[in-house]
């Protein structure tokens, strides 16, 4: 149970890593929007690459943490039907559906969307109206990179749920608080 411990902490430090990540593309995402709107308000230099810049800040915040939300458990779910169960019920349900829906989707998503990012970058897909930014390909693969970070995840969940189940004196619960 310790091994699964172990690798569970390994599998974690990749989504912990992407949200310190994240949490300084904030501070860059903010500082793209004061500049945006300092210099649209009071010099007219705002730009549609600006515009575009924030968003794919923003897009990449948002996709790089769902591995990191797994782990503390601050993803969206129907906590109204799990509050009434048993804690050995709510753990069996995790495992069920980590292993049969969240990794078969993000496997899927990687495989997808690896191919989306390949189609963009062999095509040099940009901008469409031609005065945004070029290379798409980069904010595409936020998708596959975001979802090996969801696998990453969900597998440290999961692993920390069996050792909750099997030896709940190592540890009560999967989530990190």
């Amino acid at each position: 149970m310790n091994t699964l411990l172990r690798l569970s902490d390994l599998l974690a430090m990749p989504c912990r890593l992407a949200a310190r990540l994240c949490g300084w593309l904030l501070m860059a995402l903010m500082a793209v929007i004061l500049y945006d709107v300092v210099g649209r308000r009071f010099f007219s230099t705002g730009s549609f690459k600006l515009q575009e810049l924030e968003w794919h800040i923003h897009g990449a915040i948002a996709v790089l943490c769902f591995g990191w939300a797994y782990l503390a458990n601050a993803h969206v779910r129907i906590d109204i039907f799990s509050a009434n169960m048993r804690r050995n019920t709510t753990l069996w349900i995790e495992i069920f559906a980590i292993a049969a829906f969240l990794i078969p989707f993000m496997v899927l998503l990687t495989w997808f969307g690896y191919d989306f990012v390949l189609r963009a970058f062999e095509r040099g897909e940009g901008s469409p109206g031609g005065v945004g930014l070029p290379n798409r390909w980069i904010i595409k693969s936020m998708i596959p990179i975001a979802a090996i970070l969801t696998i990453s995840g969900g597998l440290a969940v999961l692993f920390r749920a069996i050792v909750a189940l099997r030896r709940p004196d190592l540890l009560q619960d999967p989530w990190e608080r």
